[in-house]
Order: structure tokens, then C-alpha cells, then sequence
């Protein structure tokens, strides 16, 4: 073997970590151009999305599937909108979407009055939910134009059709004549929109959300009080997206001892979710992401005691893996994770639900859930009927006020049948 003086080797181990570095540093570029590629076609992609029907959307985006893995449509208070997962995007992958958008374009109907009405008075509602007036004339506003934009829709093939469908199968499942659900349906427009807006004023920690807090008719406060009372244990506070279930949140949250830390879940880190408001003078807070952090690390925090996680149960497999429960009588699919963590975590469940009924804003809560595994049942067997439990209120709950649940367009994408 020929050995090199130690000058030698030391330039050549010099050369070779310069040559490394060149390589990582035309690697990190050529990666942060197709990230800049990737953001651009995402916003020419979002602009087509924004600028139609969401059932003309919708009915393309079923013929043509989105050809990048990770690239989803998901349905907002925004409307139809664009969701980018985690991903290692390719170059080749950023030329499928590119010729994709094309295709996209290229195959929309042209669209007709009443749907650039539609889209107008969609953009309207939503320009509504952050603007600056007092809440009753919001809502009369957004009344307003939910009338005129269900009145456009009505008047368009694709959106009418869509529609008839969607409120016969709700119909059938709440029982409902068509009439009624027809107005349902009216009045769930105008909460979908009138409820984000109150949850802007908690998210953006405006000087109304204490008064707001303040006026929640809660029958059954001094029994929670009673039983958090100088108690050091853990406890898990789930709720469905119903009424103003942000502000519920801070409310349970202002009952609890300074110090107190409460988690909260989150898909995903996109976006200035306002999060850190929760109720940062009164507790610490921390937001878990969805796929980022172990869901150990929440079980062992929880064990430690003093902490409280607070989560929504109302959710499909988007967020994370589910089970297989009964709701409104089919075998439909929730995610595991609430009555998993809450069991592994060995913490009682306090379910409760907020809604507004006769211009008051209420919570509601339900008998607490032991979430103990009973003798010789699996950890798989007590997230399935704790899940079951769960859901059952949350079935009850919709039943009573289906218009103020966020997801009741999409109650049968929850079905097995529906896959």
C-alpha cells in the first residue's frame, strides 16, 4: 500500500470536504428552486380552485385525481382549498402538476352568471367572517347572503343536482322531511361561517372574547368545579366542532388551577393558527402536530399529572388511524387518538358540547367517561368502545343541533359505504 506524507492526505481531506460542500450546496439550491417552483404552482393551482363552484371543483377533481402524492383538497371556512402535506417534492413531479393544472383548466365548462355570482357572494361570506362589525350584524349578513348564494347554486345543473343529493341523504339519516332540511341546510351555511368568525375573536385574543367567555350558559360549572377541585390528576376535555367550541375551550381552561398545563392538537403546522391564545395568562400551553412529535410524549406528560389535553373526536383518518364504530346506524370510521391517549394516559374523559339556542351560547357537558380497561379487555377492545361512546354523544348531539355542526354536508363521508 503507497502511504501519502501527512501533508498530503490533509489536502486531500481538504479538497474532498470543499467538494462535498459545493455538491450539499447545489443540492440545498436546486431543492429550494423546486420548493419555488412547487409554491407557484400551488398558487396558480389555489387561484383555478378559488374562482369556480366548489361542485364544478369538485366534480373534476373526481375525474382527474391530483398526480402528486401529498397534495390534497380539503373543505374550509375558505371554501374548497389546497392542502400540501409533508413532502419531498421531484422535478419530474412539479412538470406532472404543471401539465395537470393545464388539463385542469382545459376541461372546466365555461362558467355561466349565476356561477360567478355564486363565487362572488362565496367570497362575500367570507370577507364577512374577519371583518370589523358587531356580531348580530354579521350574522344578519351572512343570513343574507347564504340566501342568495343557495338561490344562484339553485340555478346552476352541476351545484342543484349536488345539492338534492346532499339533502336527501341527509333527510334519510336525520329523519328529516326535505323541507326541513332545506332549511337546515340554510341555517348551517350561515353558523359554518358565523362560528369561525367567532373563533377569530378567541384566536386573535381580541378584547370581546373575554365578554364572550363570560356569557356561556354552562348548567353544569359548579359540578365540574367540584370535581377539578384541588385535583392534581390529569384529564382530557373533548369536544366535536359544533357551535363556539373554541371559546368552550377557554372557558373550561379559565376553571383550572394556575400552572396547569393544557396540550392541544393540531394537523399541521401551516399558518398563524393564534393557538398561543388559548388562555396563556391563566396556564401554560403547547400545540402538538399531527406526524411531527410521538404521541408518547403526550401519554407520559399526562401520567405525570397536572396537565389537560384538549382535542376535537369528530375527525376521519386525515388525522391520524381510526376505528370502525356505529354512527347513525352504519359502520362508519373515527380517529382512535382522544380515547387512546385518554386511556393510555390513565385520565378520566370529559365530554361536552357547545351550541347556542334562543341567542344564548351554551355548553353542555356529559357524564364523565372512566376510560379504565375492563377485566380481560385489549387496549384495542377499550379504544373501541370508549370511541363508540364517544361518538354515540356526538350522534345525540347532531341530531339536536344539526345545522351548528361544521362537517353535517359531509356526514356520509364518515361511512364505510362511502369509500
Amino acid at each position: 500500500m503507497i502511504r501519502h506524507p501527512p501533508e498530503a492526505r490533509m489536502a486531500h481531506i481538504f479538497d474532498t470536504l470543499a467538494t462535498n460542500s459545493q455538491c450539499q450546496s447545489e443540492r440545498a439550491g436546486a431543492r429550494d428552486s423546486i420548493d419555488a417552483d412547487l409554491h407557484s404552482l400551488c398558487s396558480r393551482f389555489q387561484k383555478v380552485i378559488a374562482s369556480r363552484s366548489e361542485a364544478v371543483i369538485s366534480e373534476a377533481l373526481r375525474a382527474l385525481p391530483i398526480p402528486v402524492k401529498g397534495l390534497g383538497i380539503v373543505r374550509s371556512e375558505f371554501g374548497v382549498t389546497l392542502r400540501l402535506s409533508r413532502i419531498d417534492v421531484s422535478r419530474e413531479q412539479c412538470k406532472w402538476l404543471f401539465d395537470y393544472i393545464n388539463i385542469l383548466e382545459d376541461s372546466l365548462p365555461a362558467p355561466s352568471l349565476p356561477e360567478r355570482l355564486e363565487v362572488i357572494l362565496r367570497c362575500s361570506m367570507q370577507g364577512c367572517m374577519s371583518a370589523t362589525m358587531p356580531l348580530p350584524v354579521k350574522r344578519r349578513k351572512l343570513s343574507i347572503l347564504a340566501s342568495l348564494m343557495l338561490w344562484f347554486m339553485q340555478r346552476q345543473a352541476l351545484p342543484a343536482a349536488r345539492l338534492r343529493q346532499q339533502q336527501a341523504l341527509l333527510s334519510c339519516l336525520l329523519h328529516e322531511p326535505q323541507s326541513n332540511i332545506r332549511s337546515i341546510w340554510h341555517e348551517h351555511l350561515v353558523w359554518f361561517h358565523f362560528n369561525y368568525a367567532r373563533r377569530l375573536i378567541h384566536l386573535e385574543n381580541r378584547p370581546q372574547s373575554a365578554s364572550y367567555l363570560k356569557a356561556f350558559f354552562w348548567r353544569e360549572k359548579t359540578g365540574y368545579q367540584r370535581a377539578i377541585e384541588k385535583s392534581s390528576a390529569s384529564r382530557v376535555l373533548l369536544s366535536i366542532h359544533m357551535g363556539d367550541f373554541f371559546g368552550g375551550f377557554r372557558a373550561l381552561a379559565m376553571l383550572s388551577e394556575s400552572g396547569r398545563q393544557v396540550i392541544s392538537l393540531r394537523r399541521d403546522k401551516a399558518g398563524n393558527h393564534g393557538m398561543q391564545h388559548f388562555n396563556a395568562e391563566r396556564i401554560a400551553h403547547q400545540v402538538f402536530y399531527h406526524g411531527y412529535q410521538r404521541p408518547a410524549a403526550i401519554v407520559g406528560a399526562l401520567r405525570r399529572g397536572h396537565h389537560t389535553l384538549a382535542t376535537l373526536f369528530d375527525l376521519k383518518e386525515d388525522f391520524g388511524s381510526t376505528v370502525v364504530v356505529n354512527f347513525f346506524g352504519h359502520r362508519a370510521r373515527f380517529v382512535k387518538g382522544p380515547a387512546q391517549l385518554a386511556i393510555l394516559g390513565r385520565c378520566q374523559i370529559f365530554p361536552f358540547v357547545c351550541f347556542d339556542q334562543q341567542g344564548r351560547h351554551c355548553i353542555e357537558m356529559a357524564p364523565v367517561i372512566d376510560t379504565r380497561l375492563q377485566q380481560d379487555e385489549s387496549l384495542h377492545q377499550g379504544t373501541v368502545r370508549i370511541t363508540q361512546a364517544l361518538v354515540s354523544l356526538a350522534e345525540s348531539w347532531i341530531r339536536r343541533w344539526p345545522a351548528q355542526w361544521k362537517y353535517l354536508p359531509v356526514l356520509p363521508a364518515y361511512f364505510e359505504a362511502a369509500r
